[in-house]
């Protein structure tokens, strides 16, 4: 099911094969797998330091383990940052308790898991990663809010059963989600790593790849670029920090395992590094409202973003990031007319918020061009 799924989403996205569609399919993918890169470091620390490690494996690696993925420690940093205390916090205790009554039917006969290593670690976040950033492309073509809630929460609550992506995947994917149909995200959040195929056993593990020094040295070089360019647009320049770090380990782990070869383990890090230097554009969004938060009649604004017009309504837009790409949400300021500029040229904005409160709009005063910034996007 799962492979239906990913190829799915992959042909769908192959649909829209036009350059900058694939280079921000990629990038987006490489995020989700880069900001996941010092959570699963951290755990494979954790994991070393403890004794028998390879029984709280479950607990402090990405979620790809027997049993509920939202275990993960790593997992539950990812969604207190991207969701809140609230939401990692039920996440976590809701998955500890479905732990414990599966490890109760069981008679606690499971076997433990082997202690993980960074390269199995990225190639089970790795098809979440590549279903997130199909998913934002095509959010871009196709509007989820057509859907009725209800269809939203069907679509999140079967995609978090089937999908079973590890507990790191999972809030990658429920970032991306987040940002077009949030009810999605709520369904899928409820579900995915507490109640899916993983977690309740009916999904056939798959063979993790074995260590490969030219991976190690893929990571190595794809996690030092985005370090040096603080951020590289794929993720929160507050990661640049973690991840010189994991660069420095995977150079170390490629001088360790030297002489060792497994050609899948290179995957996720190639991808990564692909990511880091083709780089992407911001993603495609028809903005025709106001979604800054917090904005009041006769508050004064200046506003950079891309010009966005349908129908008559213009906005300029620009995006925010949490985390990495794949959890990008948009940040549209409507216009109060529409300017003598095409479509997709970067404009500054300065005037006054006016409006009803269900209506508010920029009078802009000021209106002029300006050269699109190296980096697009606004960290929150």
């Amino acid at each position: 099911m799962r492979a239906v799924l990913y190829g799915g989403a992959a042909l769908a996205v192959a649909t829209l094969s036009s350059p900058d569609t694939i280079r921000s399919a990629l990038a987006t993918s490489a995020s989700a797998l880069v900001e996941a890169t010092p959570f699963l470091f951290a755990g494979i620390v954790l994991s070393s330091l403890l004794k028998e490690g390879g029984r709280v494996v479950a607990y402090v690696g990405c979620g790809c383990t027997r049993g509920p993925g939202a275990r993960s420690l790593p997992a539950a940093a990812a969604t207190w940052l991207i969701f809140g205390p609230p939401v990692a916090a039920a996440r976590y205790a809701a998955a500890l308790l479905v732990a414990r009554a599966l490890d109760a039917s069981a008679g606690r006969h499971r076997k433990h898991d082997e202690p993980p290593h960074i390269l199995a670690e990225l190639r089970s976040v790795l098809p979440a990663a590549l279903m997130a950033g199909a998913f934002v492309q095509l959010f871009a073509g196709f509007d989820p809010a057509r859907l009725t809630p209800i269809e939203q929460g069907a679509v999140g609550a079967l995609l978090g059963f089937t999908a079973a992506p590890c507990g790191l995947g999972a809030v990658a994917l429920a970032g991306a989600l987040r940002v077009h149909a949030p009810v999605a995200a709520v369904a899928f959040l409820c579900i995915a790593g507490i109640f899916d195929l993983r977690a309740l056993g009916l999904n056939r593990p798959q063979v993790a790849p074995k260590h490969d020094a030219c991976a190690y040295a893929l990571l190595a070089a794809a996690s030092g670029i985005v370090a040096w360019r603080k951020g590289d647009a794929l993720v929160h320049p507050a990661l640049a920090f973690a991840l010189w770090g994991c660069a420095a380990a995977a150079f170390l782990c490629a001088a360790r395992y030297r002489f060792h070869r497994c050609a899948t383990a290179r995957i996720a890090p190639g991808l990564m590094l692909a990511g880091a230097l083709i780089g992407a554009p911001p993603p495609a969004y028809h903005a025709t409202e106001t979604t800054l938060t917090d904005l009041f009649a006769g508050e004064r604004l200046t506003f950079a973003g891309r010009l966005s017009c349908d129908r008559g309504a213009c906005a300029l837009v620009r995006y925010a990031i949490t985390c990495c790409r794949a959890d990008a949400a948009p940040i549209a300021v409507r216009i109060d007319r529409r300017p003598r500029y095409p479509a997709q040229t970067w404009l500054r904005a300065d005037g006054r918020i006016d409006g009803a409160p269900d209506d508010l709009r920029l009078v802009a005063r000021k209106l002029e061009p300006i050269s699109p910034p190296a980096d697009p996007f606004i960290y929150r």
